[in-house]
């Protein structure tokens, strides 16, 4: 329908992408396990590729390119968050107009932030998720229900205001 702009995720299992949102729309601010970064030169592979050589019996998988050792592409305690993707995913939280926060329990930072950082920019929240989160008193619509149950009817009824408009 064109109303989604992006989809900000601390998720590091790539289900949104799986399910059809497009990569350029999800950001990852914990990465994900679904692909391994080489820490030297930054190269990004597969999981399933080094997932292959690891039970071929390679030890440590190292980079095709430049030899250095590999990593799963997520972020670890301790490392510094991804800066593009939290500085995109704070802008677009500063620029849209309503911010959907579903399934979070919004205590893990700097997620967390991004719905405040909405409210702060005049957006509308909403909270979805099953028990109550620290950001429920900031929220424009609170509901504690499963968000596979909610967001279904909610579209629904997106596109049947759209259909009354046209």
């Amino acid at each position: 329908m064109g109303k989604l702009d992006c989809i900000i995720t601390q998720d590091g299992d790539s289900l949104h992408q799986k399910s059809g949102i497009p990569a350029e729309m999800v950001f990852e601010l914990h990465g994900t396990w679904t692909r391994a970064l080489c820490l030297n030169c930054g190269k990004k592979y597969p999981s399933e590729e080094v997932q292959v050589r690891l039970e071929a019996g390679e030890k440590v998988p190292t980079c095709k390119i430049c030899g250095g050792i590999m990593k799963p592409d997520v972020i670890q305690f301790g490392q510094a968050m991804p800066e593009r993707e939290t500085r995109e995913a704070q802008k677009r939280a500063a620029s849209c107009d309503l911010l959907l926060a579903c399934g979070s329990s919004m205590v893990v930072y700097p997620a967390a932030q991004m719905p405040l950082i909405a409210k702060d920019n005049g957006a509308r929240l909403v909270i979805i998720n099953l028990t109550d989160t620290p950001h429920d008193q900031y929220a424009d619509v609170v509901i504690n229900e499963k968000i596979g149950y909610v967001l279904p009817q909610i579209v629904e009824q997106v596109k049947a205001k759209n259909r009354e408009t046209t």
